[in-house]
């Protein structure tokens, strides 16, 4: 991260990476989606990892785009893009959770809701309001930049001016007052305020952004969909999903990625938190059999 996209995400509260996606990986991202034609017709994939499935086999998980394997595996600690996480959240740090979502035209299309800013102060008609427990903050000091929730939008088609998409209140992130209400709620572009960035973007490209800086998704007038896989990491003492990751259930991790998914502590990837998760692991395999044993003897 040079010093020129510094200033820019320190002055905006987010920046654009050109081309951290090849074209490869595009098609192997989209296409790997397409087959799925359940999330497809939803026009959504993956979960916020908030919203629990009280079918799941395990108790303190939900679903992931992880499970699709390959090329969003890759995307844990993608090369293009680890050495900006590395500089807003430092050497340590994990993925939180994870989603693939649509935006179409048509009576489908959303409303803009903006929520975020005020560094981190969610206050009562945000949508991280009540809930906001201070993951979502910035703050500079000591010659580096310190940062809660951050999230990696992932374009999977170009995004041209007027079209729609990512948007935020650029330097809303240090905002010492609230985002005004009349703001918050749009249903079409035309009623936006004219402080609000929107921001345009070729497939393959990545918006990584500070979940303290008020944004939102402008109302689709895009002639093609809209999509977009989020990415969002934390510190490792921090966590915003209740919900967490357990490397058992995906495949062709590596040990890095591994320790990325670890649960949040103030210790990271330590050895002893290893032990500790290694025997919550090791806990739901015995309770997946006993499970199976169960129904099979019903």
């Amino acid at each position: 991260m040079n010093d020129q996209e510094k200033y820019l995400f320190d002055l905006r509260g987010y920046l654009v990476v050109k081309n951290a996606l090849s074209s490869t990986q595009v098609r192997a991202l989209s296409d790997t989606f397409e087959r799925d034609s359940q999330a497809l017709e939803a026009g959504w994939a993956g979960s916020d990892r908030y919203h629990y499935d009280p079918n799941s086999e395990f108790a303190w998980s939900c679903s992931s785009l992880l499970e699709y394997g390959g090329p969003y595996i890759d995307l844990i600690d993608l090369p293009s893009i680890v050495p900006y996480l590395e500089a807003l959240l430092g050497p340590h740090y994990r993925l939180d959770h994870d989603y693939l979502k649509v935006d179409r035209t048509g009576p489908t299309r959303r409303p803009l809701y903006l929520h975020g800013g005020g560094q981190g102060a969610g206050r009562e008609r945000d949508l991280v309001g009540p809930h906001d427990g201070g993951q979502c903050y910035y703050r500079y000091n000591n010659d580096r930049m310190y940062n809660g929730l951050v999230s990696v939008a992932f374009e999977l088609k170009s995004i041209k001016p007027g079209d729609g998409g990512f948007a935020c209140i650029a330097g809303s992130h240090k905002a010492n007052f609230g985002l005004p209400e009349e703001w918050r709620f749009q249903e079409s572009q035309e009623n936006m305020h004219e402080c609000v960035d929107r921001v345009a973007v070729d497939a393959g490209d990545a918006i990584i952004f500070t979940e303290a800086c008020a944004h939102g998704t402008v109302p689709w007038q895009g002639d093609k969909e809209r999509w977009t896989i989020f990415y969002k990491y934390c510190p490792h003492a921090v966590a915003w999903a209740p919900c967490y990751y357990n490397s058992d259930n995906y495949e062709g991790l590596s040990e890095r990625q591994k320790s990325m998914l670890m649960p949040p502590s103030a210790y990271g990837p330590h050895e002893e938190t290893r032990a500790i998760w290694a025997r919550v692991q090791n806990e739901q395999v015995e309770l997946k059999r006993l499970r199976v044993k169960e129904r099979e003897r019903s």
